[in-house]
């Protein structure tokens, strides 16, 4: 279990950032989520259902709140067996939720226009609930996630503290989509992903982030020869980590270059399940591991 830190600094103390301020107020049921034990539970709110853990202390304590997304063909079940966020997020102190988009796997989908006010008025709803630290807010994604973790950075900076996109861009940083303030950034992306180019996906985005906050020309924190991580910091001290592979997804139907979660474990076998998207190994980094450090990392400040 985490310290005592990780959720404020003693079960009357709200952690500087949760709801209220002064002394816990224990969650209670709201609207759509309809029990707020510790545990395992799976909400439905406007036609989207939510797979969330909440943590035995983060009912008594204010915690942080993740919010996870899977790409096309999955779902959050699928999601937490890359990332392993629910665990990561018990063993730290963040209540986590994993959406899962509409159609059953294969065909299962998000569709911006339709879902993306849905799962943000979620993740409103999950904050004010559970009295959360609004200091640790956070959103990640792989692919169609990734791509919403993108526009939630876009259109809603001033909720988050740091923000995980992965294999996917989403937010052009010039005129309407200029995230109001900056906000940490994990950045995961292959060379070769054959189903979101990197070259024209993940090039312009990264170049975007750049010069929308006018960062520095980075540092190499971390390489070998199949990644780099590097670290871009703008004058505000902002972090932008970019970390590039050239690991391949297996097995799948079909090998998928570069369209995958490095350091997943995720064996294929849940129902609908048409490819993992693990990578092969060996891969130098875990993903999921990378991103929970991230957050710890990087509360808003």
């Amino acid at each position: 279990m985490f310290a005592a830190s990780a959720c404020g600094s003693d079960a009357g103390d709200d952690g500087g950032g949760g709801a209220g301020g002064g002394s816990f107020e224990a969650p209670q049921p709201s609207g759509c989520i309809d029990a707020v034990s510790a545990g395992d539970h799976v909400y439905e709110c406007d036609g989207v259902t939510y797979d969330a853990r909440i943590p035995e202390a983060c009912t008594t304590r204010a915690c942080g709140l993740i919010f996870d997304v899977h790409g096309f063909s999955m779902t959050g079940a699928m999601q937490e067996a890359s990332t392993h966020l629910k665990v990561r997020g018990e063993e730290n102190g963040y209540i986590v939720f994993q959406p899962n988009a509409p159609g059953s796997p294969p065909l299962s989908s998000w569709t911006p226009e339709e879902h993306d006010d849905k799962v943000f008025a979620m993740l409103e709803l999950a904050r004010d609930t559970f009295h959360v630290d609004t200091n640790r807010i956070h959103f990640t994604g792989f692919s169609q996630g990734g791509a919403m973790t993108w526009r939630m950075l876009c259109r809603h900076a001033d909720v988050f503290a740091s923000v995980a996109p992965a294999a996917a861009g989403g937010c052009e940083f010039t005129g309407v989509e200029m995230p109001s303030r900056e906000v940490d950034v994990l950045f995961l992306h292959g060379y070769l992903d054959a189903l979101v180019s990197f070259e024209e996906v993940a090039t312009p985005q990264r170049d975007a982030v750049v010069a929308g906050w006018n960062m520095d020309t980075g540092d190499v924190t971390a390489s070998d020869d199949d990644y780099t991580r590097t670290r871009f910091t703008s004058d505000a001290g902002t972090h932008f980590d970019f970390l590039e592979h050239n690991y391949s997804a297996g097995p799948c139907v079909v090998t998928i270059d570069g369209h995958c979660f490095p350091g997943s474990d995720d064996p294929g076998t849940l129902n609908g399940q048409v490819c993992p998207f693990a990578c092969l190994p060996p891969n130098a980094f875990n993903w999921g591991e990378d991103t929970m450090q991230f957050f710890l990392d990087h509360p808003r400040g």
